[in-house]
């Protein structure tokens, strides 16, 4: 199946509604993120967004340039922590990786957390899998300027590691 081709224009960058439930499920499981009959931590996270019972936290999505959703990230301040904010979730619909939504999403992310009001960014983390699934995902928080903080061994699973990520937000 072939997909429009994404223009010039940067995707459209908005906060996620109701509307967007079912696509960012459907992001995460295209993904291999979580298996579809175990997303009940997700939609807790998802649905305390929507309602306003999370205080901080975000979720947004991106549009592609035909108007479909694309992709999507969750972040939120740390608790217990002086300014840190967490990238917890970032996916891309797999026919858009390497299309530049990635960047473009945590981008967007980054300028925000620095904009937050009383919870302004001063770190940015994000957590991922060292599994080979996951080689992509390092390489962009790589690219985007994040230094490889820690490894917390087979902490998903047997062989698989969980890789912590770091970028310091401060304007200099």
């Amino acid at each position: 199946m072939s997909t429009p081709e994404l223009t010039g224009a940067p995707p459209a960058v908005r906060p996620a509604n109701t509307r967007d439930v079912a696509a960012i499920h459907g992001l995460a499981v295209d993904n291999g993120m979580f298996p579809p009959d175990d997303m009940a931590g997700f939609d807790d996270m998802l649905r305390g967004y929507l309602d306003g019972s999370l205080d901080q936290h975000r979720w947004i999505v991106a549009d592609d340039a035909v108007g479909r959703l694309a992709g999507s990230a969750y972040y939120a301040p740390e608790p217990f922590a002086d300014r840190v904010w967490n990238l917890y979730f970032l996916a891309v619909h797999p026919d858009r990786h390497r299309a530049g939504l990635g960047t473009t999403l945590v981008r967007h992310v980054e300028q925000t957390s620095r904009t937050a009001g009383e919870q302004v960014a001063r770190v940015l983390i994000v957590e991922t899998s060292s599994s080979d699934d996951y080689e992509g995902a390092r390489r962009l928080y790589e690219r985007e300027g994040f230094d490889r903080e820690a490894r917390v061994r087979e902490f998903y699973g047997p062989g698989d590691d969980k890789v912590v990520f770091w970028k310091s937000l401060l304007l200099s």
